[in-house]
C-alpha cells in the first residue's frame, strides 16, 4: 500500500488470471466487468460451486468470496445492479445500509468552491448512475443527501436542477494550461489572494488546503520517528564555544547528513594532525564546504552534533527551501552565509521582522513564567 506501483501491480495481476481462468471454465460468461479486485458476472446457478473453485484454484494467496442477487438486486461498487424481466441490468445509485451518508458539510472549515464542487459532482454521479429512476426521483435522492449535509434549501435546489446540465466550457473557450500552486486556506484572506493573483496572472491557480487535517484529531496510532531517522528537515546545530547556531536543510535522514559533517570534522582532523595550517588551500577548501565549517576552522570552534535540533520539516522541497531561508534570516546567532538567503524576496522581510519580534515576547514570557513559579512564596 503507497507505493505508486501498486495499482497497475494489481491490476496486472487481475488481468492474468482472469485471462487464465476464464479459458479454464467450462461455461461461457455473457459478460465480466472488473474494478480492482470486485467482479460482476452472471453464471447459471447450478455451475456456482465450479466457478468458485476454479477462481480459488489459481494461487492459495489470492481466494475469492461472492455475493448473490436478492430479488433480481445486486449492489457491485456505487451502483445497484436491477435484472429486469427482459434480462436487461438497469442501475441505480447505491450506498451501504451502514452507510452514513454525511460527506463535506456545508458548515465545515473548507473553501465554498470544495463544498459546491463536491456537491455538484455527487448530484452527476447520481444522474449518471441512476437508469431506473425518473428525473423528480433522482432530484429527492440530490436533495436528501445533501440536506443531510446541511446544505440550504436554495442551493439544493438549484444543484438538483441543473443535473442535467453539461459543462460546455471545453467547446465554448480555449483550453489554458494553468500553474497551481498551494495555500493554506484561511477564510477571506484567502479568496482576497486568490482575486489578486487572477487579475494579474491568468494563468496561475490556488488550490487551498486546510492547515489541521484529521490525523490531528485522531491518536498518534504508529510509533513517533526518531528525529535522527527523519527525512526533509530543517535543523541546527550549536556551537560549544559561542552562541553560533548553524541551520541546514536535508532531504535524507539527518542522520545520515549529521554523518556528512561529522566526516568533515575527521577531515579537518586529520589535516591538523599533518600539521596542516588553517591559512593552507586544503585547510580552505574544507571550509568552503559549509559554513559550518567555515566557522569552525577560521575560529578554531566545535559544532555539538549531538545537539543538533529539528525546527521544521516539509514534504514539499520548494517549500523546505523557502523555510531554510527563512529560519535562517530570524536567527540572529546564525552563521550561514548570505548566499544561502539569497532566494528570499525582500517583500517577507517586514513579516519575519514581525515573527522574530513575537518569538522573542513569547520567549521572555516564558522565561519569566518559569522564575515566577521558581520563586518560593515565604510561609505566614
Amino acid at each position: 500500500m503507497g507505493n505508486p506501483l501498486s495499482p497497475a501491480i494489481a491490476d496486472w495481476v487481475m488481468e492474468t488470471l482472469l485471462d487464465t481462468v476464464v479459458r479454464m471454465l467450462k461455461i461461457p460468461l455473457p459478460f465480466l466487468r472488473k474494478f480492482v479486485d470486485d467482479l460482476v458476472t452472471a453464471i447459471p446457478l447450478h455451475q456456482l460451486d465450479h466457478v468458485m473453485e476454479t477462481f480459488n484454484s489459481y494461487d492459495v494467496h489470492i481466494q475469492f468470496t461472492y455475493e448473490l442477487e436478492v430479488d433480481n438486486k445486486l449492489p457491485f461498487l456505487d451502483m445497484l445492479l436491477i435484472r429486469q424481466d427482459n434480462q436487461k441490468i438497469a442501475t441505480q445509485w447505491y450506498q451501504k445500509p451502514i452507510a452514513s451518508g454525511r460527506f463535506l458539510n456545508f458548515h465545515s472549515y473548507h473553501p465554498l468552491g470544495q463544498k459546491l464542487n463536491m456537491a455538484i459532482n455527487f448530484a452527476r454521479r447520481v444522474n449518471q448512475l441512476t437508469t431506473n429512476l425518473d428525473q423528480q426521483a433522482k432530484m429527492q435522492i440530490v436533495d436528501e443527501q445533501l440536506k443531510l449535509n446541511d446544505y440550504p434549501k436554495p442551493l439544493r435546489h438549484r444543484i438538483a436542477n441543473r443535473m442535467n446540465e453539461r459543462s460546455n466550457d471545453e467547446n465554448q473557450q480555449e483550453i489554458l494550461e494553468y500553474t497551481y500552486r498551494r495555500i493554506p486556506f484561511i477564510p477571506h484572506l484567502s479568496n482576497k489572494i486568490d482575486r489578486v493573483l487572477q487579475r494579474d496572472y491568468n494563468n496561475i491557480r490556488l488550490a487551498k488546503y486546510n492547515v489541521r487535517s484529521a490525523r490531528d484529531y485522531f491518536t498518534k496510532i504508529k510509533d513517533p520517528v526518531p528525529p535522527e531517522q527523519q527525512t526533509n528537515v530543517i535543523y541546527a546545530i550549536p556551537c560549544c564555544h559561542c552562541e553560533a547556531m548553524y541551520v541546514g536543510m536535508t532531504t535524507n535522514r539527518l542522520k545520515t547528513r549529521i554523518h556528512g559533517h561529522q566526516t568533515h570534522y575527521n577531515t579537518m582532523d586529520k589535516l591538523l594532525e599533518r600539521g596542516i595550517d588553517v591559512e593552507d588551500q586544503e585547510m580552505i577548501a574544507l571550509g568552503e564546504k559549509t559554513a559550518l565549517m567555515h566557522h569552525s576552522i577560521t575560529k578554531q570552534h566545535r559544532f555539538d552534533l549531538d545537539r543538533t535540533k529539528i525546527l521544521d520539516k516539509n514534504e514539499n522541497t520548494n517549500t523546505l527551501q523557502f523555510l531554510e531561508m527563512c529560519h535562517i534570516v530570524n536567527n540572529t546567532n546564525c552563521i550561514n552565509r548570505r548566499t544561502d538567503t539569497e532566494g528570499l524576496h525582500a517583500i517577507y522581510a517586514g513579516i519575519l521582522h514581525e515573527v522574530r519580534n513575537v518569538n522573542k515576547t513569547r520567549k521572555r514570557n516564558d522565561t519569566q513564567t518559569r522564575m515566577n513559579q521558581n520563586t518560593l512564596t515565604p510561609q505566614q
